[in-house]
């Protein structure tokens, strides 16, 4: 399979552009996922790249949203003023792709910051029916812990037992109230990897793009 990749024109915060790739399926699609990266962990780290890659083999179109927020003065602007910025990148980036075609259904895969980004786009009422990936979910920002209450998107969440933002009470709720399911990661950090361990690092991975597989087979 051949997939068309370009990059859309899309104007986000401050008139400024939003760098994208778009990938989309040669032969039409009714599904779009869309990729929401980390401050510092880019779409290419593999638990996202490997998100992307099952739902594109599953008939997606993908949008993988590339900000690059690290490379700015993003860290020395107040919270809300960072709320402001990602919230409009990534409502005109995924508006964008979302004029691409009629799509009937959407999956968002967001990674830390990606996760607020998802919180954002949430309260959008096309957003509303999306399935949702969380991977190391910012949970002790309690703003988002309400959208998703509030919304109760499908969700796969996935957080290791050694990141700063695990909160298993708080997860177990969203959980039930979600009716999804989460896959809780012994020692891994927020980076998803066990440190000073690669065979375990690679075998975390492994269950990722299984736990990946399976949720996604169901949307």
């Amino acid at each position: 399979m051949e997939w068309r990749l370009n990059s859309l024109d899309i104007v986000g915060y401050q008139n400024k552009p939003v760098p994208n790739t778009f990938i989309a399926q040669p032969n039409g699609a009714k599904h779009l996922g869309i990729i929401l990266p980390g401050y510092r962990y880019p779409v290419e780290m593999p638990p996202l790249h490997y998100a992307g890659r099952i739902l594109l083999e599953g008939g997606a179109d993908l949008l993988r949203v590339e900000y690059a927020y690290y490379g700015t003065d993003f860290l020395k602007h107040p919270a809300s003023e960072q709320d402001q910025w990602i919230a409009s990148d990534v409502m005109a980036a995924c508006e964008g792709g979302l004029s691409y075609r009629s799509y009937e259904k959407i999956t968002l895969v967001g990674k830390s910051l990606g996760t607020l980004a998802m919180g954002h786009l949430l309260a959008g009422s096309r957003f509303q029916k999306a399935a949702c990936i969380w991977l190391t979910p910012l949970l002790t920002v309690e703003w988002l812990p309400s959208r998703i209450e509030q919304t109760r998107p499908r969700s796969l969440f996935v957080i290791g037992t050694a990141d700063k933002f695990y909160q298993p009470d708080l997860l177990e709720r969203l959980e039930l109230i979600t009716g999804g399911r989460s896959l809780v990661l012994e020692g891994v950090n927020h980076a998803l990897e066990i440190p000073g361990d690669i065979s375990q690092s690679l075998s975390v991975l492994k269950q990722m793009v299984s736990a990946f597989q399976e949720f996604l087979g169901k949307v």
